[in-house]
């Protein structure tokens, strides 16, 4: 069960690594687009399914567990923010997810202070446990104040949010990925830095993909 897991996860994150680059090419909403859309998807979330399972089972981090539930919450938010555009409102299924997902996140800013209180210094591991702990309860957050707000009304809401959202999940597998080679481009005291140095580089790209996108649809729209 273990290698068919280990197997199949890396298997999806090839699948989700060449289909999240052709759809941020190909970004125009077309059937091509939902189609290969649908299996990111899917393929983004045995990704995390199977890595639960295993950490549960085979190789517990409660550090792991939080960079899951993040991704997770990044492709359920890219795909919930396309039925809640046609409704207008949410679930009760979307308030659950991101209050569950903002507890997750401060509990892993309360396991970094445990580390900084068991080791007595400086520690990577509990550094990137407040970083992606901040990240990870503030995502659910800013969902939940969106969700108490009235910017439901403004035009194209959603557009920005779903690309944001599904982006944020593409840059988990690319991140994943750096950080499971990252022995081949850089020595091993410094193999923390792949779990900066991709969500650094590429969130602002996509945050700026978004913006730019959604002025365009909206001056196509007012022509």
């Amino acid at each position: 069960m273990q290698t068919f897991l280990t197997y199949s996860h890396a298997a999806a994150g090839g699948i989700v690594l060449l289909l999240g680059l052709f759809n941020f090419i190909n970004r125009t909403g077309n059937k091509n687009h939902i189609l290969t859309g649908r299996i990111y998807v899917g393929a983004m979330w045995w990704i995390c399914l199977s890595a639960f399972i295993i950490i549960a089972f085979y190789r517990f981090s409660f550090f792991l567990m939080v960079i899951g539930v993040l991704t997770f919450y990044s492709s359920f938010v890219g795909v919930r923010v396309l039925r809640r555009r046609k409704s207008n409102r949410e679930k009760w299924y979307d308030w659950l997810v991101s209050f569950l997902t903002s507890a997750f996140g401060l509990g892993l800013i309360g396991y970094a202070i445990y580390i900084f209180i068991q080791v007595g210094s400086f520690h990577w591991l509990a550094a990137l446990s407040v970083l992606f702990g901040y990240f990870t309860m503030s995502s659910g957050i800013k969902d939940i104040r969106f969700y108490l707000s009235n910017r439901k009304k403004e035009d194209l809401w959603w557009l920005s949010q779903h690309i944001n959202a599904i982006g944020g999940s593409y840059v988990a597998a690319i991140t994943a990925f750096a950080v499971q080679n990252s022995r081949f481009f850089m020595p091993e005291d410094y193999n923390w830095l792949a779990w900066v140095v991709p969500p650094a580089l590429l969130t602002p790209l996509i945050s700026g993909i978004a913006k730019r996108y959604k002025q365009k649809r909206a001056r196509l729209a007012g022509s």
